[in-house]
């Protein structure tokens, strides 16, 4: 029997199991360890795994199966072994055997893409003498034919539930959930006896809120249907985004007797569409505001000044003495200086106010609603102030300074591109006149 059937004899402990399969009605037969090579000799597929879900055995039958050779199999796990919409309800089951310390069946299982065969499969604990379960041994069986006339429809939808990697819920027509999917448990991290029983509104408060429950019922009623997008929270209270699909099931009658609900875990694509969009209008080194965004916002602010007839101003900046930093001491250096000034500056204005990088060392500010003209220039002064105080990067004590100019609406012009660039020609000149101050265009 080899190392690794002395290695399961030394354990010493024993286990039960349904040999006969769904059908048995005989009980369960304890077995010890010394008679392992039973196993061996059943015409099922068997197999022993320890605590980390690794093949310390399998047998002739469950090699011939998979089509992988017994040596191969040991120290693997079904994530190598098998493909994703296999392996993810076999890691689902081994945990369950292991939480709950009990027999786990599973029916209807396709091993292989290509094959047309599902299997019966069942797994239990094995404990030793202080009742640990220090690993799973398990069977299997063939439960369908290859003869697709004998396969129902009812077979089919029954296995589609089951092995969808979308998250499926059933409720009755009172939203009281009757029967979830093996995807649903893993994407939530709810076990059944938490949900089954419960107001689907227990169980997804975010999708079931006021605010969506009014579209959901409207369009069910009169459509049959439902699609929607949400942040929800996992039973760990970890938050993930859904995309969800609701759908009507009525009787003969036309009455609405079930709702069935698919869902899937949108997160990462979620993340990563927000993360485009983000870029898209801001800097990618400081998060500023760029250009196109920053010009946006001016432009609502001066629509923003018409309606209420108030001010609002752009203050233009630009560094002093970045360039010879930038080129002593490299570019990653540089870019350190740039996030430094970006946060001064922000820190600097109101949260209502914009702050963006124009591109290389110059910077742009919006101040929403600004008050008198002296109001303004204190607040150029301020952030050309904050700029001026020396900072450490890289254990280098770093100095520069800023010069700006500031035009105000209506004054300096009535459009969001004429008041930027006339904010821009105030700061060359204050540039020209020495800069480290800040010029009001005339």
């Amino acid at each position: 029997m080899g190392k690794d059937t002395q290695e399961l004899k030394e354990s010493s402990f024993t286990f039960t199991h349904k040999v006969n399969g769904p059908s048995s009605s005989s009980e369960n037969q304890p077995l010890s360890f010394q008679q392992l090579t039973i196993l061996e000799a059943l015409p099922y597929p068997a197999w022993i795994k320890n605590r980390r879900a690794e093949y310390l055995y399998a047998n002739e039958a469950y090699s011939s199966i998979i089509g992988i050779p017994v040596s191969a199999i040991k120290g693997r796990t079904d994530r190598q072994l098998f493909p994703k919409f296999v392996h993810d309800q076999l890691i689902d089951s081994d945990a369950q055997v292991f939480h709950e310390k009990n027999t786990v069946e599973l029916e209807n299982i396709c091993l292989l893409s290509t094959a047309s065969d599902t299997y019966w499969i069942s797994k239990s604990p094995l404990l030793d003498k202080s009742g640990r379960v220090t690993g799973i041994v398990g069977l299997m069986k063939s439960s369908s034919s290859t003869n697709t006339k004998d396969i129902t429809h009812n077979d089919l939808t029954a296995h589609a539930f089951r092995n969808s990697n979308e998250a499926m819920i059933i409720a009755d027509a009172n939203f009281t959930i009757t029967m979830v999917n093996p995807a649903f448990l893993r994407i939530t991290g709810f076990n059944e006896r938490d949900i089954l029983g419960f107001h689907a509104s227990e169980i997804n408060a975010n999708w079931l809120a006021p605010e969506f429950m009014e579209s959901i019922k409207h369009n069910l009623r009169y459509h049959g249907y439902w699609e929607g997008e949400t942040w929800n929270r996992k039973q760990d209270g970890q938050l993930y985004n859904e995309k969800i699909k609701v759908s009507a099931f009525r009787s003969s009658e036309g009455e609405i007797t079930h709702y069935i609900g698919q869902f899937i875990d949108n997160t990462e694509q979620k993340q990563a569409q927000e993360k485009l969009e983000f870029l898209a209008f801001h800097d990618a080194l400081t998060g500023l505001a760029n250009r196109a965004l920053f010009l946006d916002r001016v432009s609502q602010s001066i629509q923003h000044a018409k309606r209420n007839k108030q001010h609002c101003a752009i203050i233009y900046l630009d560094l002093n003495e970045f360039k010879p930093l930038n080129d002593a001491h490299g570019h990653p250096f540089g870019d350190k200086v740039l996030i430094h000034a970006a946060k001064q500056i922000r820190d600097s204005v109101r949260k209502v106010d914009t702050v963006s990088r124009q591109g290389g060392d110059e910077f742009a500010v919006l101040l929403e609603e600004a008050g008198s003209v002296e109001s303004i220039l204190l607040v150029a002064q301020k952030i050309i102030t904050s700029l001026k105080q020396s900072f450490m990067i890289d254990e280098v004590n770093v100095t520069i300074g800023a010069s700006a100019g500031v035009s105000i609406f209506p004054e300096h012009g009535e459009d969001a591109e004429k008041l930027i660039s006339n904010a821009d020609k105030a700061m060359y000149a204050a540039k020209f006149l020495g800069g480290n101050g800040y010029y009001l265009y005339k």
